[in-house]
């Protein structure tokens, strides 16, 4: 299938790597306004410059192609689209699908009113620790959840000019929707409302909030917890999948570092504590993700992680986001 890359940037260029790797892909185009960033596909890549394009627009008149892989800024996000919507092409894109809700909302109908597929690249989901987690949930190896508690602990964005430091709630609404949407992959369910406080630290390096409390009602009455610092100066237990605690009436199950346990300590029930074998399928990445959007598209249907299934983790954090800037007042998703 015949693939027009938009953004040459570090990330773009590790997907670029990637389409040129997969024998199913080839890159008929590249989109890149930066000199800088061309140089460095012509010179690393091979990418001929007789396919380098300065905007989308122009490459599409000049090529013929299947779909696009959009790596550009959020801001971006639904320019790439309806131009990749309107010329009838498929669109695998860099999450989030946008950095306003309102604007995520009509392109997610405007891709389905071109008969398009259109993928989020919610790559978190795709790892071991979730496969198996909402595998043993659907089992119901501790019963029916009742809450489900999530922490994450990281020195987030702390390199020298990061856009990350300068803009507001950048760590709820970069790093949140990995761990939203994972919330509501492995339980099944999607978010009802949030309820959310933020703040920073004295020694915080960001200029906005990178500290939280989240609360989640989830449509089948689980409670949800997000707790976050994103500003640590201490150990760091879990990396960015953070610390998961999902409670039931038959144990627990706990994400601790890289392993998935099965706990049971009630003194009325014989005691586990069982490490489990994380499943096979799933270990994250852009491959992975290549992969499901082009079975997706042989199949003529949606991919997992499709736009309008995305949408509901963006629903997550905007809710809690408006919360934040309003006190801490609970905020239905369907206020949104």
């Amino acid at each position: 299938m015949k693939a027009i890359l938009v953004g040459l940037g570090g990330r773009g260029r590790g997907w670029l790597k990637d389409l040129k790797e997969n024998p199913e892909c080839e890159v008929v185009a590249c989109v890149e306004p930066m000199a800088e960033n061309k140089a460095r596909a012509v010179k690393d890549f091979g990418v001929s410059e007789s396919i380098l394009f300065d905007d989308l627009n122009t490459a599409v008149k000049k090529v013929k192609a299947d779909f696009v892989v959009d790596v550009t800024p959020p801001a971006v996000h639904h320019k790439v689209a309806h131009t990749a919507f309107e010329n009838g092409l498929h669109v695998l894109g860099e999450k989030p699908l946008s950095d306003k809700y309102e604007i995520a909302r009509e392109v997610v109908e405007a891709g389905k009113r071109a008969g398009v597929k259109h993928m989020i690249t919610q790559n978190y989901r795709w790892a071991g620790l979730p496969r198996t987690t909402k595998r043993l949930l659907g089992e119901g190896r501790v019963g029916p959840v009742g809450q489900l508690d999530v922490s994450l602990y990281v020195d987030w964005a702390d390199a020298p000019g990061s856009h990350y430091v300068k803009e507001p709630y950048m760590f709820l609404t970069d790093m949140g929707i990995h761990h939203f949407d994972m919330m509501r992959y492995t339980l099944g369910t999607d978010c009802v409302s949030a309820r959310a406080f933020t703040w920073n630290l004295p020694w915080g390096w960001h200029q906005g909030d990178a500290c939280q409390i989240i609360i989640f009602k989830m449509a089948n009455g689980v409670i949800a917890t997000h707790r976050g610092i994103g500003c640590t100066m201490g150990h760091v237990p879990a990396g960015h999948n953070g610390e998961w605690r999902y409670d039931g009436p038959k144990g627990t199950l706990t994400w601790e570092g890289s392993k998935l346990f099965h706990t049971l300590k009630h003194k009325q029930n014989p005691q586990i504590r069982d490490e489990i074998a994380l499943d096979e399928k799933g270990t994250g990445g852009p491959k992975v993700l290549l992969a499901d959007f082009l079975a997706a598209l042989k199949a003529k249907q949606q991919p997992e992680c499709n736009a309008e299934d995305n949408l509901k983790s963006v629903g997550m954090v905007f809710a809690a986001l408006k919360s934040a800037q309003e006190g801490g007042r609970e905020v239905k998703l369907s206020e949104l």
